[in-house]
This record gives C-alpha cells, structure tokens and sequence, in this order.
C-alpha cells in the first residue's frame, strides 16, 4: 500500500508582496472600556500573500508572519464587523473563538491569535499546506479503502476531541477538513458550531450542510452529539461513492429519501464498511452507532487493522504525501479577490475577542 502523492506550491513572501488596505492598517489596538489596550501583535506583523477563500462575512488570507526572528506562515480569517450585527452572529463568532482557543488535539486547527480594529475580526489559525480534503478524495478515481479507513479515524479523533469540550461541530463536510503539510487532517471553520451549557441541553438550531446534515437536524425536538456521526456517515459514503447518500439537486427530495429509503450501493463495498455505514445512516439517533460516543464507533470492525493508539500520537505514515515544490502556480497569483471595502464607522468593540499565544506554544 503505497502512499498518494499530492504536489504542494509551497508559496513564499518574495513572490508576491500585497499590502493590507488603509482600513486594515488604521487600528494596531483596541478601546476596551475606555483604555486603549495594546495587542501583543499586530496587523503590521503579517504580511499577505494570496486569497485562500471566501464567504459572506468575510475572506481567508495566507499571511507570512514576522516578528523576533521568527518566520511562519498562517491563516488569516477576516471578518467584516459590518456583517455581524444580529445577536445570534455575534454569539457565533464568541463561540467560534471559545472553541479555536481551547482546542488542543492534534486534529483540530489551532487559535493562534485573535484581534481587532474598528471595522474587522482577525483570527490566526494554522495554515494547513495541504489544502481541504474535498481536493485530495476527489483528485483520484476510486479512493483507496486504507485511504478511507486511516482518515475516517482522524476525523473521529476530531470529533470526539470537540465533543470533550461539548461541542457539537455541525457542518463536517470535506471542505471544512483541512489537510497539513505532513499529511494528516484537521477539523476547521467553527462557525455553525454549538457548545452546549451542560450535557442535558440539546441543539435546536437547523444548521449545516444539507448534503451530509442528519435528519433530526431538521426538526425541534432538539439533537445532540450523534448528529456530527451522521455526518461522518455521509463523508465516508462519499468516499466509497463519489457523493453524499441520496444525492440530489433537489435538496427536499434528498432529506426525504435519507428518511424513507435504505442506503444504496451498500453491496458494492466491503461487509465492514457495509456494516458501519448501516449503523452511522441510522435515522434514529437513539440507535446510531456513536450514541455511546466515538470510542463505539472506533471499536468498530472497520477500524481492526489500525493502531489507533499510534495513529492518535500521528506515528503512522498518512496515505497522502504532499510533495514540495519552489514554483508558485501563476494562476493562482493572478485570481483577485474582491477587496473588502469599508467606510470607518463606530462599529462595535467585541469585549473580550483578543487573544495571543505565548511564543512557546507556536510550534
């Protein structure tokens, strides 16, 4: 079983040099109850180099960060304080910053820091080589069943980390796990997440990706934990089939066969895999594999022939191999995209948002 190489255009400050806008640069600190609160860095300390994506709040930059000697390079998530005005946003974002920062799993990114001006949000993640995963399982013909297997338990070590912490993640899906650059998996983008207050409390929020959403997302009885390995059902289908279970433009059709149809094409793969996606497809959550936590689903057959344990430690070599390379792909250099703009206005000073590492936790 031989590795999967992907080429990685390893991108360096010397070939592209974007300043950040003026609105950007206004701010190096913030007014928090009347004091002016120095941050132990600053926008100035980073230096953009090329878009990595795009939503409706805001945009990913990769940044160069360079400060006491010290040259590393990171993700930059930028929100528009503009765009987060109603009280369930700004609750998101809190979360979404709660969770990057007590995140400590080999398999979740990592907050590295957290900061503000008068117009955006700045979070510093770990910036992950190997892109979203989405590329790497639709980059091949038929994905490899070792493939499948090695980073299922990856993903479940994600999972069950964030539930620890009781989180229900809510929108696994390939594009939010990120691949680093020794080829291993990362959980990412907490937006839609929920921390629950005690383990009594259920979510009730419909939230997530439609594609891989679990059905009891769906209505207001509330769901819990289980809904993320349904999810994970979803994902690993995808893997074996090329789509998520009952795949269909039309997004209703879709939630209704998930409810009233047995899983397809379940013959077509081995009796494990057969097994374990029964059992992570189950539309009661009472009776999902996962119920009694992600250790069930871990002691599964499917995973037999894994040593979780050196797995958990990452001494095992992973299935993709990301190979480095010097030239930058010109394409991507030449994508724009589009500048943010924003008139200086009293937004509000999110209390409480800023963060920074110490030095020596930047490994």
């Amino acid at each position: 079983m031989g590795n999967i190489c992907f080429k990685e255009e390893f991108v360096q400050s010397d070939f592209v040099k974007q300043k950040f806008d003026e609105d950007d640069l206004q701010a190096t600190s913030v007014q928090i109850e009347g004091r002016e609160t120095k941050q132990k860095v600053k926008l100035s300390d980073f230096k953009k180099l090329i878009p990595l994506g795009q939503g409706a709040y805001g945009k990913v930059m990769l940044v160069e960060y360079y400060k006491n000697g010290k040259q590393k390079l990171y993700a930059m998530k930028i929100l528009e304080k503009k765009n987060i005005k109603k009280e369930s946003q700004i609750r998101h974002v809190f979360d979404e910053r709660k969770i990057l920062e007590k995140a400590d799993s080999n398999f979740v990114v990592k907050l590295r820091y957290a900061f503000q001006n008068h117009a955006r949000l700045y979070f510093i993640v770990d910036y992950m080589a190997g892109g979203d995963f989405y590329f790497h399982i639709k980059s091949q013909p038929s994905v490899p069943d070792y493939f499948i297997r090695f980073y299922s338990a990856e993903i479940i070590f994600g999972l069950q980390h964030l539930h620890s912490l009781n989180v229900i993640y809510r929108d696994l899906k390939p594009e939010n796990i990120l691949v680093s650059e020794s080829g291993h998996i990362k959980l990412s983008d907490f937006g839609l997440s929920k921390i629950l207050e005690d383990d009594n409390e259920k979510a009730k929020t419909c939230c997530g990706t439609i594609d891989y959403l679990a059905p009891e997302v769906l209505v207001n009885d509330g769901y819990t934990f289980t809904c993320d390995f349904y999810s994970l059902g979803c994902l690993i289908y995808e893997m074996y089939f090329g789509k998520p279970p009952f795949y269909s433009k039309d997004k209703k059709q879709m939630m209704e066969n998930r409810i009233i149809k047995l899983v397809p094409f379940l013959e077509l793969c081995s009796k494990e895999a057969r097994d374990l996606l029964t059992k992570l497809l189950e539309v009661d959550p009472k009776k999902r594999l996962g119920r009694k936590g992600a250790q069930q689903i871990l002691d599964h057959a499917f995973f037999k022939d894994l040593d979780i344990k050196k797995m958990q430690d990452l001494q095992i070599q992973p299935p993709i191999k990301l190979i480095k390379s010097n030239n930058v792909d010109q394409k991507i250099l030449k994508d724009k995209m589009a500048k943010t703009q924003s008139k200086k206005e009293n937004n509000k000073i999110f209390e409480g948002f800023t963060y920074f590492q110490k030095e020596s936790q930047d490994n």
